[in-house]
């Protein structure tokens, strides 16, 4: 069979699971092509990325597919009716002419390349595409729905409906999710599954700690972005710095929180205890991993609705045989047991994620006992 993938953008630097799924089909013998409405933000690649066969096709900007569009509509191929249909029930600002357009070059490109069927990661404007497409050319569509994609990117669960009707399945993360998706969209329940994200292990490899002696080393990874709780992190080890432990934060990762961060370290004079490391390479994140102690992600929900619900950073952390300290918030209980690989504290409690850091800062043997069963 030849697979598509279909995203809105494509390479993410924090959508690793994306590149993990794909290398696995590879491995098993599938042949892949990756459709990205549009492309990368930033330059920065993780080497991994290499080892990816798959060619990638971007679609052109909009105004070069405008000139398309007036050749679909002399020619008939321009799914007017359906656009219709999709500006009266769901208005304009859902772009029902700009997924048409965006699903008129794919449909030319994967009919060519003779794709059976396509793959969409996010219940996003990525999926309406794809939704688009199968209506054009009968090519097969499936959706891997994450978290805040159809949470709050959507924006419609009417629309959302229609989507998972229209797909041949519907993947999502944790139980969490699908709890979640059955809930808005009933009718698509029985096609709904938890297929959690996983780890190749033949390239992770746990460790001994490598960073200084004398002090614990605390790690976190994420967008610079409110739900990764990287403020509320900051107040725990400001009261950890207050409790004199001999311990140091970095956080890498980037985005628009990064001011304010660098703020709140400042106010609370961390500056020789908590360093934002920017964004990172997946190889060097893994080596920030092997020299941690601890690996702490403070996840909460944002003013939007909007969570982390199964992050990979948490696994591949657990990879490594790093003890995890994070919430308990949506899914992310499923990865972590309390007490057993990490410790979990209720989102947005400063006090109390800084209260189960100190416990394995002042505990080697626990952190140690915690990294072995996460791994």
């Amino acid at each position: 069979m030849r697979l598509a993938y279909l995203y809105s953008r494509y390479p993410v630097i924090s959508q690793t699971f994306c590149d993990t799924e794909m290398l696995a089909l590879e491995r098993l013998g599938f042949s892949i092509e990756i459709g990205s409405i549009h492309p990368p933000l930033v330059s920065l690649r993780h080497e991994h990325a290499a080892r990816l066969k798959a060619p990638i096709y971007y679609a052109p900007p909009q105004h070069i597919l405008r000139i398309r569009e007036k050749q679909a509509k002399a020619d008939g191929s321009w799914p007017a009716e359906l656009v219709g249909q999709h500006v009266q029930k769901y208005g304009r600002v859902f772009k029902a002419a700009q997924r048409a357009r965006n699903a008129l070059y794919f449909a030319d490109l994967f009919v060519r390349h003779r794709i059976e069927h396509c793959h969409v990661h996010f219940a996003n404007r990525a999926a309406h595409t794809g939704l688009f497409l199968k209506k054009m050319t009968g090519i097969t569509f499936s959706v891997s729905a994450h978290g805040q994609d159809f949470m709050v990117d959507l924006g419609n669960d009417e629309l959302l409906r229609e989507i998972f009707s229209e797909a041949e399945f519907v993947a999502t993360e944790t139980d969490y999710s699908i709890k979640l998706l059955q809930e808005r969209c009933p009718e698509s329940a029985d096609k709904i599954h938890r297929v959690y994200n996983g780890m190749d292990l033949s390239s992770i490899f746990p460790g001994e700690r490598k960073g200084s002696p004398g002090s614990t080393t605390i790690l976190s990874v994420g967008r610079l972005v409110p739900f990764k709780g990287f403020e509320v992190l900051i107040e725990a080890c400001a009261e950890l710095d207050r409790r004199k432990l001999a311990f140091r934060c970095e956080i890498v990762g980037d985005g628009p929180l990064r001011e304010k961060l660098e703020a709140a370290i400042l106010h609370h004079r961390l500056g020789t205890r908590v360093q934002l490391c920017g964004s990172l390479s997946q190889e060097s994140v893994f080596a920030k991993m092997q020299e941690c102690d601890i690996f702490a992600l403070a996840s909460v929900t944002d003013e939007n609705g909007a969570s982390d619900v199964f992050p990979t950073v948490i696994l591949e952390a657990m990879a490594v045989a790093r003890p995890v300290v994070s919430t308990r918030l949506a899914g992310i209980p499923e990865s972590v047991v309390d007490g057993s690989t990490g410790l979990l504290v209720p989102p947005g409690d400063s006090p109390a994620l800084a209260d189960a850091l100190d416990k394995l800062v002042r505990d080697s043997a626990m952190r140690s006992s915690f990294g072995v069963a996460g791994r």
